[in-house]
């Protein structure tokens, strides 16, 4: 089989400086201003919280190695369904690209402009309608993103842009108070002992924490529209996530020291905790207003990303032809995922208020991140087969292939160890982490019935 290589493009948009700017955005949002209070309560101290943080910074590193030589390799747009169905089966591809259409994107879309709306907007007008708020993010967001490329490159480079000056800002205003400020880094009182219970907090930890790493591949999903996709993407890989890393460190020092554990553990709003704590309303406005920042990018940026992979997946025949990128599909994919983002979100509000939905943050969290991060992972573990080995010229280094399989048990085991150990209130709970994951291939299986056989019936007809 031939080295795939770039598809065509009518402008290559996404320069290397742009593809790390989509990486920082897709890679912060909601998941660093809020998980450190849940990890925190499961492991009991604020050393151990940094502990997770910093393998789950190692553990993305090399997933972001690993697809640098997938991008490489592939130079081209669609991520795992890309290499999925390039490297095992049309149908595994299929299933990726489901995932990503259903949680990786329009999920965590919604979740992420429902966040936005709790930290922009604290205190709702009367004249405000619940949720407005959200839509109207997720529609100005897919119009600005499906009118033009270039204009939504730029509104997410700007956005990213200010999202960094009011972090920075925030950490200047802590550095100037360090000193005067009591940090706490006791731990808390029912904290687990160096034992397996600790193991499993960790591991259970680290799921959630995936979340807000999962961002880290996100420059594959646009590699078609970017110049020398096969050198600037994986660079744009490497330094996204390197810095952002290394910014999570240090926000998390900060989020976890700020106040006496008991303060925090447990708690969503770790991050205006820490800010109210050190620098009272006027720095917890500051990272409320960061965090609305980071989340308004988030939601940007998986506009952008998403639509290119339903795009390759229509390419391919099987989603429907109009959203092909060869016909200018992009913009329809666009207005499909901004759709189906209002509509969950809409849907959401329905059946909270019905009572039928009470889904908490960490529910969710820990169901986007199981979801995610074995999806990323299969996509992963296609770089040790056979076929692939062999039917490419730029074989990947050693060091390459050791990141890769690093990422690939990380990953698969820290799932396992939260199936196989959690528990709420005494209740072994972890199996039903997996159900989540489970109806979205279900519902995926029963897609690839109609589309699959869409594909079938053209390759009949073009044999």
């Amino acid at each position: 089989m031939p080295v795939h290589s770039a598809d065509p493009s009518p402008e290559t948009t996404y320069d290397a400086a742009s593809l790390t700017m989509l990486v920082v955005a897709s890679m912060v949002g909601a998941g660093v201003f809020t998980t450190s209070g849940f990890t925190l309560g499961a492991v009991g101290s604020p050393l151990m919280v940094m502990v997770c943080w910093t393998i789950a910074g190692g553990i993305a590193m090399c997933g972001a190695v690993a697809y640098g030589v997938l991008a490489r390799l592939m130079p081209q747009s669609g991520g795992e369904y890309l290499y999925l169905s390039r490297n095992v089966h049309p149908i595994a591809g299929f299933l990726a690209g489901w995932i990503s259409l259903t949680a990786g994107f329009s999920g965590a879309i919604a979740t992420a402009a429902v966040a936005f709306e709790e930290y922009a907007v604290p205190i709702r007008p009367w004249w405000l309608p619940q949720d407005a708020c959200a839509v109207s993010v997720v529609v100005l967001c897919g119009a600005t993103h499906g009118l033009r490329a270039l204009a939504g490159k730029r509104f997410q480079n700007a956005v990213v842009c200010l999202k960094l000056l009011a972090l920075a800002v925030f950490l200047g205003i802590v550095i100037l108070k360090a000193l005067s400020h009591p940090w706490h880094f006791s731990v808390a009182q029912n904290r687990p002992e160096w034992s397996w219970d600790l193991l499993t907090a960790v591991a259970t930890s680290l799921v959630w924490i995936s979340l807000s790493y999962a961002g880290f591949n996100a420059a594959v999903y646009v590699a078609s529209e970017s110049k020398q996709a096969g050198r600037t993407v994986p660079k744009a890989l490497l330094l996204g996530t390197a810095g952002v890393t290394l910014l999570y460190l240090v926000l998390n020092l900060i989020f976890v020291t700020a106040a006496p554990p008991e303060q925090l553990a447990w708690q969503a709003a770790v991050a205006a905790i820490a800010a109210q704590a050190i620098g009272g309303d006027a720095l917890e406005l500051l990272i409320r207003s960061a965090v609305a920042l980071g989340l308004l990018s988030s939601v940007s940026a998986m506009i952008m990303s998403g639509p290119r992979v339903y795009s390759k997946m229509a390419d391919d025949g099987v989603f429907p032809r109009n959203l092909s990128a060869t016909n200018g599909g992009i913009p329809k994919s666009v207005a499909l995922q901004t759709g189906i983002a209002v509509a969950l979100i809409v849907l959401q509000r329905l059946l909270v208020d019905l009572e039928v939905l009470r889904s908490s943050l960490l529910g969710l969290l820990i169901y986007l991140g199981t979801t995610l991060s074995l999806s990323s992972a299969c996509c992963i573990v296609t770089l040790f087969l056979p076929s692939v080995r062999t039917q490419h010229t730029k074989r990947p280094s050693g060091f390459q292939y050791l990141a890769s399989l690093v990422y690939v048990l990380a990953t698969f085991g820290s799932v396992v160890l939260l199936v196989c150990t959690h528990q709420d209130d005494d209740q072994h709970v972890g199996w039903w982490h997996l159900t989540g994951a489970a109806a979205t291939l279900l519902s995926g299986l029963v897609a690839w019935q109609f589309y699959g056989r869409i594909n079938r019936d053209q390759d009949a007809r073009s044999a």
